[in-house]
């Protein structure tokens, strides 16, 4: 379903021109777009008198409140977390219950009683099955998994996890990541960071490539014209970064080595920018022997390499 049928599959539940917002939300000291997210929430439950929402499929309330799958599902965890909401499933579409009163800032204390049970089996979340699905688990055990309450972040930090160069000698590592998940033992700090990371590139990748697609290539300015050295160290950096890609995960590559280029090339020196600072002490500490080692093979002699953030 796009943009515009969603709009009119909504467009009468929509606030006219405010929106009734409790104290507690409107001088919260929370993440300012957590806070948007649960204010355009509140909006979708005007019609319904800010008892909650209508019920929609995950995507719709993503577009309805501005955001990406993933983001809309985090904001979600953290608002459920805080109890300023709940959330029923009614098939494949949910309902969103705000728990705050709406002049007051006490939250409504209501018993497990009433609210109502959803009669069928869970219905899978979708940007978890999308996360399953892309680090290699099928089903049935993907199924499976997606009726849990799994935060998608995990299964990447999971995956990053089984991964590594550490990890090396795990014969399975797809079914290490199913227990890891099964057992609900949060993911290492480190990998946890690492994956939010890798998500929120994902996010500014896509936006970039639509935002790019918009544009008209009439109005690109023409790239300068580069010298020979930089042109030829770029076209061996091209070289090495296909069979890079061969070499480690997917998830791995494009988290540090996607979008990188060569900026600066001296004799036996290449200058490579990477997307930031993180990237940067990532590759030089971990990565940089398997990286050197590629670019030599194809240069077919000793080069240095330094890695740098793009400004």
């Amino acid at each position: 379903m796009d943009a515009h049928q969603a709009e009119r599959t909504v467009k009468p539940t929509l606030p006219p021109s405010y929106v009734n917002t409790p104290v507690l939300v409107a001088y919260a000291g929370i993440d300012d777009a957590v806070l948007v997210t649960m204010i355009r929430i509140l909006g979708l439950c005007w019609a319904h008198d800010y008892e909650h929402t209508p019920a929609l499929v995950p995507e719709q309330l993503a577009i309805f409140t501005g955001r990406s799958r993933s983001a809309f599902y985090r904001h979600l965890k953290a608002l459920r977390e805080m109890d300023w909401l709940r959330v029923e499933q009614v098939g494949r579409r949910i309902i969103i219950r705000p728990t705050l009163g709406r002049a007051t800032a006490e939250p409504l204390r209501r018993k497990a009683t009433d609210v109502p049970r959803p009669a069928d089996e869970p219905t899978p979340n979708e940007v978890l099955l999308q996360a399953l699905a892309d680090i290699g688990i099928g089903n049935p055990k993907r199924a499976q998994l997606a009726r849990m309450d799994i935060d998608p972040v995990w299964v990447w930090a999971w995956h990053l996890w089984a991964r590594h160069p550490h990890r090396g000698g795990l014969t399975n590592p797809i079914g290490n990541i199913i227990l890891k998940l099964e057992s609900r033992e949060p993911p290492p700090s480190e990998f946890l960071r690492q994956a939010e990371e890798h998500l929120r590139l994902r996010e500014w990748e896509q936006e970039r490539e639509e935002s790019v697609g918009q544009e008209s290539e009439e109005n690109d300015p023409p790239e300068p014209e580069l010298d020979r050295a930089l042109g030829e160290a770029r076209q061996l950096w091209a070289t090495s970064l296909g069979e890079l890609q061969l070499q480690m995960t997917r998830a791995t590559f494009d988290t540090w080595l996607r979008g990188s280029q060569v900026i600066e090339a001296n004799e036996g020196h290449l200058t490579i920018a990477v997307r930031h600072a993180y990237a940067v002490d990532w590759l030089q500490n971990r990565l940089l022997p398997v990286v050197k080692r590629t670019v030599q093979r194809h240069a077919r002699g000793e080069v240095e390499i330094t890695f740098v953030a793009k400004v």
